[in-house]
């Protein structure tokens, strides 16, 4: 078996131990916008219980179209454990990163040194952050494995250019924002590449197509015309969406990549993408990525995961400028001592990989609402959180008919139905004889290098306890 197939082997059981322990979500979005619309779909969910962005019609619903059609067909094979249900919509996620990952670095062969391609197979396949969010049923992720796609279609001399655009189109359907590398990557494809107007036509024709089918899929799925990418574009220009959030300065998302990364490995990829800008200025990750920052940087409301569909060039970035650095200085950068002043960043990527592999997404609530389903099957169970909303457990993941209340103060709830608590480890909640520590929402073993991870934002693990009745007033 071939070196790319060994790792490729490799990797597939990492994004499987990645999508089997990553319970829940990253962000609100990945639930509200795509799993409870799917639910919208399948006459689960009211209307009126939906987000802003459904009645304003912002959203595609592309993803929710297919979610619900997942769990259609798991209830027509009788499930209907939305534990299972979201786990195959991340093998399936994953599944496609597997692919679009081993076709980028096929594709790559002519675009790095042959000394450096058993390198990029290394750290495409093991650089920690990837497998954590290339598994996520969202837009980000989808919508940069898509772009990724019909990238690699348009630098592969294997392909023909015309299916990029179908490709291109898919990624903006799943998130919108995504247009700029597409855009970014077709002007390089004109200007250094020099991509025929044939070409670029059968591109720009397979997008189209694929906006205007994802138009009708909208229409029908609203009940009437919605051009949703359209609604979004204007809502986001004229700042009626921006309105809802809090505005960042123009270098936040340098401060994301080195914190969210982990700090060396943060700052090792700001100075790979300074390299790159200063020594190779043509280069095709160059053009495919400036629009995209600038635009993100220059727009006052900024969350890391807007950066989220970046995430698959990493490896090529970090490749590309050592290979600048090696073409500029070859003797320098042969010496020994470099290898060996990497080895640190290996080991802690490691660490990173296999801790981010075993927890569970978020703030692991949803991996804490899989301990109370384990507990009880379907039975009604009252929460109590002893914090704020982001302890909420949306009613997708527990029994029906389950309550959760906001509280300073457990009170039992005199009926018989099993109460729950959950709080804040630095709540101490331990010494409370009414309580039984059921356990943390994320192992106990990575809690210390989360902290780390945390920086001044710490780490306070969420622990599930349950109320015994017959220990209230000792």
């Amino acid at each position: 078996m071939s070196f790319d197939r060994w790792y490729l082997l490799i990797a597939s059981c990492v994004y499987t131990t990645a999508a089997w322990f990553g319970v829940g979500y990253h962000g609100e979005d990945e639930f509200q916008h795509v799993i409870l619309l799917a639910e919208h779909l399948r006459g689960h969910v009211d209307a009126a219980s939906l987000p802003l962005d459904y009645h304003e019609q912002w959203r595609g619903m592309l993803l929710p179209t297919v979610a619900a059609g997942v769990f259609e067909v798991l209830a027509f094979a009788g499930s209907t454990d939305p534990f299972i249900a979201t786990l195959v919509l991340r093998l399936l996620t994953g599944t496609l990163a597997l692919w679009v990952m081993h076709d980028l670095l096929r594709t790559l062969r002519r675009q790095v040194s042959a000394d450096s391609h058993h390198a990029l197979v290394f750290i495409s396949w093991s650089l920690w952050f990837l497998p954590v969010l290339l598994i996520r049923f969202n837009g980000e992720a989808l919508g940069g494995l898509f772009f990724v796609r019909g990238l690699s279609t348009l630098l592969s001399e294997r392909t023909p250019k015309w299916p990029s655009g179908i490709w291109f189109g898919l990624a903006v359907l799943c998130r919108p924002a995504v247009v700029l590398l597409p855009l970014g990557t077709l002007v390089w494809a004109m200007s250094q590449a020099r991509l025929g107007r044939k070409r670029l036509g059968g591109i720009l024709l397979g997008g189209a197509v694929t906006l205007g089918l994802g138009l009708v899929l909208d229409s029908i799925a609203y009940g009437s015309f919605a051009p949703t990418l359209w609604n979004y574009g204007t809502a986001a220009l004229s700042g009626e969406e921006a309105h809802r959030f809090t505005s960042l300065p123009w270098y936040q998302y340098a401060l994301f990549t080195v914190k969210y990364m982990t700090v060396p490995i943060g700052l090792l990829v700001l100075l790979a993408y300074g390299l790159l800008l200063v020594m190779r200025p043509k280069h095709p990750l160059v053009w495919v990525t400036l629009p995209f920052l600038i635009v993100h940087s220059i727009l006052p409301v900024k969350e890391v995961r807007f950066l989220f569909p970046l995430a698959p060039l990493v490896p090529w970035l970090l490749i590309a400028a050592w290979d600048a650095l090696c073409a500029k200085w070859p003797q320098l950068m042969q010496r020994p001592g470099w290898m060996r002043s990497l080895f640190p960043f290996v080991v802690l990527n490691l660490l990173a990989l296999i801790v981010a592999c075993s927890t569970p997404a978020g703030n692991g609530r949803i991996a804490l609402a899989r301990k109370i389903q384990g507990m009880r099957g379907e039975q009604v169970v009252r929460i109590d959180h002893m914090g704020d909303w982001r302890q909420w457990i949306p009613p997708f993941y527990l029994p029906t008919g389950s309550t959760e209340y906001f509280t300073d103060k457990v009170v039992p709830s005199g009926t018989d139905t099993m109460h729950l608590v959950i709080a804040a480890e630095s709540k101490a909640l331990d010494r409370v004889e009414s309580l039984e520590r059921i356990g943390p929402a994320t192992p106990t073993w990575t809690h210390r290098w989360l902290r780390w991870y945390g920086l001044e934002d710490g780490y306070d693990p969420l622990v599930l306890y349950r109320l015994r009745i017959e220990n209230l007033g000792h």
